[in-house]
């Protein structure tokens, strides 16, 4: 180690401890000691690692230090990504894409900005299962007058029961779509209110690439059916974009097994001749044709909501955010509705439908302890329930660990009432605050759908809530039309937790200035320009590629490159 390597390490030391006396460390851990001071000195706005943070608010006396051997998990997320020169075509072109007011319809959603998107495995479909029936396309259904309440009834949708609330928007009393706003989202006129099929993929899917005519629905009587739409809405987020939306005529609202009952078998994703659906992996883009699923049905009991993965990683704000037209897309992020503190983490709930606590109201920031608890393991093998939000869990062996509580839900507000609205898609994360070693040490999280479980960290037995997809009964189901069906609600479910801590299994392509060139097998083609977005917490880097027509173009993977250019 050279001389002046060796005078600088009490003084990092003092940096990342922030006491005396010193602690001995090995020669390896002195060279890390170095290794991030140089890096957190070359990389931006001055920070001392070592600076002791509050874990809790103002009020608490407790503290937490970064050791050498989770430094990175001190980071807030506002200082977790450097952005080299390279990166400005890029932010620039993801900040006019957020400030988009119009045009408001899925159409132009179909641009391919996938920015920090997670991956769930091979390319595949994980479910692709019936969502609900006849909810998109109401006539009359305009706002949130009486014409418009027995509009939904006519047509056997659910009205939410709601305290007088003059500022609640018309999401907050139902979840169809009215004909009007359905007309100009998606830009086609159904001849009857349409039905829906969340296709939940296991990895982003190139958004250029989206069209009804990929996709082809088989009923259970043999008859084939193409979707009138495909959309990415409401899973619009950039670091989201794994799940399509297919709209169409698949179906009635009667159970499997019931005469007459006509709902969806299969779902295929068939070829498109110039333009493929794509799904976009560690490796580059794949073809999506020939992937198929069977469809469950959330009018037969216990095929309601579920859980398909819960995935943890170092919480990062790339690719949060959407176009401004969708509002309750934009600022629901952990870092948006709990700040940019130090330590956090993120555990990612993807699931099959989207979840609502009836079928028509909002997950709220604050509903943690309402639906769901974590499970860790101590160092004496003992499980520890987490089960509430704000409470500092010990984990013995291991530290602390405390949920912050859910994001992408919506925007934060003063007052999560009945009128609050998310954004209804197919992801919701639970905002983790603790040492790294605590947090790895969280196993399964638990959806009990209102059985009574023992819940001992929580102070003995409780009870939690089920939920629905947005075609659920509403608050006030004796209101609704006699003898109707409506989705059913959820059944319990454990879900293990996938350690993505350090694989960071994100994939990001972004096409800034047009189409980029693709080579024979499809993949994109272009010379690497250099890194452009780099994580300190975890590595993740984004290059930057011109391809040989001069577009720019950014990803995560590696690039085919270009001769004579």
């Amino acid at each position: 180690m050279a001389a002046a390597a060796r005078q600088a390490v009490p003084e990092l030391l003092r940096l990342v401890y922030g006491e005396s006396p010193l602690p001995k460390l090995s020669l390896d851990q002195v060279e890390r000691v170095l290794e991030l001071g140089v890096r957190y000195d070359m990389a931006g706005p001055p920070w001392r690692p070592g600076r002791e943070l509050l874990a809790d608010d103002a009020r608490s006396a407790s503290r937490i230090k970064c050791d050498v051997a989770s430094i990175e998990a001190c980071i807030p997320p506002s200082q977790d990504y450097i952005y080299t020169p390279l990166a400005d075509p890029l932010l620039a072109f993801v900040d006019a894409d957020k400030s988009k007011t119009e045009p408001a319809t899925s159409e132009s959603l179909n641009i391919n900005l996938v920015l920090g998107s997670d991956f769930y495995g091979p390319a595949a479909i994980a479910t692709a299962d019936y969502g609900f029936q006849g909810y998109l396309g109401v006539p009359g259904l305009n706002d949130t007058g009486s014409d418009s309440r027995a509009a939904a009834y006519a047509y056997n949708v659910s009205w939410e029961k709601l305290p007088p609330t003059p500022a609640a928007s018309s999401r907050a009393y139902y979840s169809a779509i009215g004909l009007s706003d359905f007309i100009s989202i998606y830009g086609v006129a159904p001849e009857r209110p349409a039905d829906t099929i969340p296709i939940v993929f296991s990895q982003p899917v190139l958004p250029s690439s989206i069209s009804p005519g990929a996709f082809r629905v088989t009923l259970n009587d043999g008859s084939v059916v193409t979707p009138l739409a495909a959309s990415l809405n409401p899973n619009v987020e950039y670091n989201e974009r794994q799940t399509v939306v297919v709209i169409g005529f698949f179906g009635n609202r009667l159970a499997p097994g019931t005469p007459g009952a006509l709902f969806p078998a299969e779902l295929e994703v068939v070829d498109v001749p110039g333009n493929p659906l794509t799904l976009i992996g560690p490796n580059g883009f794949t073809d999506a044709t020939g992937l198929k699923a069977a469809s469950g049905n959330p009018y037969q009991e216990g095929k309601g909501s579920r859980m398909l993965r819960a995935k943890l990683n170092a919480y990062s704000q790339l690719g949060e955010g959407a176009p401004k037209w969708l509002q309750t897309s934009t600022a629901n992020s952990g870092s948006d509705l709990y700040g940019d503190l130090p330590g956090l983490y993120r555990l990612r709930i993807y699931n099959n439908y989207g979840f609502s606590p009836d079928g028509i109201a909002s997950i709220n920031p604050d509903d943690f302890g309402t639906f769901f608890y974590l499970t860790a393991i101590d160092s004496s093998g003992r499980d520890v329930q987490i089960a509430k939000m704000g409470k500092r869990y010990k984990i013995p062996g291991y530290g602390t660990v405390k949920v912050l509580g859910l994001a992408e839900t919506g925007p934060k507000s003063r007052d999560y009432g009945p009128d609050y609205i998310e954004d209804h898609d197919n992801q919701y994360d639970v905002i983790l605050q603790g040492s790294p070693e605590a947090v790895r040490r969280i196993h399964s999280v638990t959806l009990p759908s209102e059985l009574t479980v023992e819940a001992a960290a929580s102070g003995g037995k409780r009870r939690y809530r089920a939920v629905y997809n947005p075609g659920g009964p509403g608050n006030d189901p004796s209101s609704n039309p006699p003898g109707v069906p409506f989705v059913v609600p959820s059944t319990r479910q454990v879900m293990p937790v996938q350690d993505d801590i350090t694989a960071a299994s994100y994939v990001t392509y972004v096409e800034v200035n047009g189409t980029a060139a693709r080579g024979p097998d499809g993949q994109p083609v272009g010379r690497l320009l250099g890194p452009a977005v780099i994580s300190r917490r975890t590595g993740y880097t984004v290059n930057a590629y011109i391809d040989p027509s001069g577009n720019i173009f950014y990803a995560s993977f590696p690039v085919q490159s270009a001769c004579n250019f």
